[in-house]
């Protein structure tokens, strides 16, 4: 297989036919631009001479006396010393005799050329080019008039030599073609420079290979379980793979790709992203709802040279792990109350045992009549008014657990709930109530005067939820930190139930009141 040519050569082949082309069409442009500018600066200059030259006192004077003199040689020669392309200067009268010539021997002379008849015959001012003694030359032509300007007397050529003129163009083409040679030369170090930098920003890979690694990339990133977002310094989503687009059931886009480049913001709200750009701080471990999906994200910004260019996030989905651990936890929470009935009907069954003993047949009847009655009121509630499993399972363990520590906990009669709120799962109403209760339970007192009420109503527009104890209430100087995370007045790895209580109560546009007169009475509401 032929082996294709790296991207650096290709940079520097391809900058240097770039440079070449340019440079070559700029000389072309430039030379032709600047020898007719040599040539039209010698026609100009040779007439502005002969002009000059032909108002002079001193050919004037020579012309009308009708004899060269030194003066004139003089004046003549003073002339050509400060002049450039300018190869003489020759002053004839009416008849083309010569007054003024570059070499002596040609004064007395008449004129050659043939192209100073217009000159003579009609006083015509103009240039032509021809050949005379000293050679072929550009030559301009004027009149001479006498002292008076009335009379013509004579003329005034004066001439630059083709070869001279000749000599200037080519030195300036030599001087262009050498700054072009130099231009050139700049472009292929340039070229050179520019291949190496770009070959340095590509990590030394040749585009076959990025091509190769990109699609590897994305290939690995689609193959991720979990969900990856990253967005640069302005918020703008840069990646997101597969299970992003899936996890957060992002279905109106037909393609991921229709996401890049739009402001996060705009797709996937509340994401905490920005405020990672803002910080520079990461966050881990964040549970939150988006797009009615319960999520755990890390979120954590990309820094480059100590600035904030970018953030990244991983989104795992926890619904299914939800599911299972409701399931699990359903479970274990009956195994707990089956454990914890089996305790205490073992201490009835003693009691009415003892009781049968002592030949207390009416007293036992009463106590297990009352047993009866108490457990058929529990059951009747929880199977007949609360449609959640998870909730009553949780309900009965707590009964239970009341029961078991001498704490009376009753559920109110008139507690029902046939749904809950939109979006809300089992899990999170059954940490709601759990949380309450067991906070109850370590409130009030285990010498039998502990209470607890637990009423739970749902109506059309609101899930409300009350639980109250009779315990030690909280102090006012604990009130106002009962929410935050990590808060707690008991010893041990605790702090955590309110504060989850209330973010899930906050996801819902809830609201959670409470009142420490004679104990805590806790009072929830949340949107159906």
């Amino acid at each position: 297989m032929k082996k294709s040519m790296k991207l650096q050569s290709k940079i520097i082949l391809l900058v240097i036919a770039v440079v070449f082309v340019s440079i070559t069409i700029i000389i072309s442009f430039v030379a032709s631009w600047m020898t007719r500018n040599i040539e039209n600066e010698a026609r100009i200059n040779i007439m502005n001479v002969a002009k000059l030259v032909a108002h002079s006192s001193e050919v004037i004077e020579a012309l009308e006396e009708q004899t060269p003199d030194e003066n004139l040689a003089f004046f003549i020669n003073r002339q050509l010393e400060n002049l450039e392309l300018v190869d003489y200067i020759i002053v004839a009268d009416k008849d083309g005799i010569r007054y003024s010539h570059p070499n002596q021997n040609m004064i007395g002379k008449r004129f050659e050329g043939g192209d100073e008849y217009r000159v003579i015959n009609t006083g015509e001012t103009y240039i032509s080019e021809a050949t005379g003694t000293l050679g072929k030359s550009l030559r301009a032509f004027t009149p001479v008039y006498d002292s008076e300007q009335k009379n013509e007397i004579g003329f005034v050529s004066v001439g630059a030599l083709i070869k001279r003129v000749e000599v200037a163009k080519h030195t300036a083409i030599l001087y262009i073609i050498l700054i072009g040679i130099g231009g050139l030369l700049a472009g292929v170090i340039g070229a050179f420079l520019l291949a190496n930098n770009i070959k340095h920003t590509l990590l030394g890979l040749e585009p076959e290979e990025i091509t190769r690694l990109y699609n590897e990339k994305m290939g690995i990133l689609d193959a991720i379980h979990e969900g990856l977002v990253a967005v640069d310094k302005m918020g703008m989503i840069t990646l997101m793979n597969d299970s992003t687009f899936h996890i957060l059931k992002l279905q109106s886009f037909a393609y991921k790709e229709e996401m890049m480049g739009q402001s996060l913001e705009n797709i996937i709200p509340n994401t905490g992203l920005l405020h990672v750009l803002d910080t520079g701080k990461a966050e881990l471990d964040d549970e939150q709802r988006l797009n009615n999906t319960v999520i755990v994200m890390n979120r954590i910004p990309i820094i480059h040279q100590g600035e904030v260019v970018g953030a990244i996030a991983s989104i795992r989905d926890k619904t299914e792990v939800i599911k299972m651990a409701e399931e699990l936890t359903g479970a274990k929470k009956m195994a707990w109350s089956l454990r914890a009935q089996n305790h205490e009907f073992m201490n009835k069954l003693h009691t009415i045992s003892g009781l049968i003993q002592l030949n207390e047949y009416e007293e036992a009847l009463q106590f297990i009549s009352e047993v009866a009655k108490v457990r058929s009121n529990i059951s009747n509630i929880l199977a007949q008014n609360m449609k959640d499993r998870f909730l009553s399972a949780l309900l009965l363990a707590k009964y239970n657990k009341a029961e078991e520590a001498r704490v009376k906990l009753r559920i109110d009669k008139a507690s029902k709930l046939a749904n809950l709120p939109q979006n809300m799962t089992s899990q999170e109403i059954v940490s709601i109530v759990g949380n309450l209760i067991e906070n109850a339970l370590d409130a009030v007192k285990n010498d039998g005067t502990g209470e607890i009420l637990v009423k739970i109503l749902e109506d059309d527009q609101f899930l409300n939820i009350q639980v109250k104890d009779n315990g030690c209430g909280i102090l006012p100087e604990y009130r106002e930190k009962v929410f935050e995370q990590g808060f707690s007045t008991k010893e041990g790895q605790r702090g955590h139930g309110m504060y989850i209580v209330k973010r899930i109560i906050d996801e819902f546009n809830g609201n959670i009141k409470f009142d420490t007169k004679n104990g805590v009475s806790w009072n929830i509401q949340i949107p159906m």
